[in-house]
């Protein structure tokens, strides 16, 4: 009677193409996930507008800063404290021009900026999650390219 087994090799040809299949499948996981975050974000900033939009209606004005959101109004039901990365939001508002504002996310890395040394805005790409995400008067003014 043999005994039937797997060989050393055999077992270690499986171990290499699992390396591989993982080696390839990680980093396209860890994007995905990114990607995920990227786009709760814009979610939780539409939202966001669209709740400053109404105040906008309601009092001719955007709200001074984001506090209107926490007093039980009903401007938002569920405000979203941070975005997807666990950052604070950066609200701003034009205070001669008080109906105009912006939220801004500083993306991944938490580091509000993304401007060249020109004062350019960069513009993301679909993977650069450590550039700014800025909504302006309820419109996704710069970010990354949603396709």
């Amino acid at each position: 009677m043999t005994k039937r087994g797997f060989t050393l090799i055999e077992l270690l040809i499986v171990v290499a193409i699992i390396g591989i299949i993982a080696a390839i499948a990680i980093p396209n996981l860890l994007v995905a996930i990114q990607k995920s975050k990227q786009k709760a974000t814009i979610a939780d900033m539409r939202t966001l507008a669209t709740s400053i939009e109404i105040y906008v209606t309601d009092n001719c004005q955007a709200p001074s800063d984001m506090t209107f959101g926490n007093n039980g109004d009903f401007y938002i039901k569920n405000f979203p404290e941070v975005d997807a990365w666990g950052n604070s939001w950066l609200y701003a508002r034009d205070n001669s021009m008080t109906q105009l504002y912006s939220i801004v996310s500083p993306g991944k890395d938490n580091v509000f900026g993304g401007y060249d040394q020109s004062g350019i805005y960069i513009v993301n790409s679909l993977q650069d999650f450590n550039k700014d995400i800025i909504f302006s008067r309820g419109l996704l003014a710069y970010g990354p390219s949603i396709k």
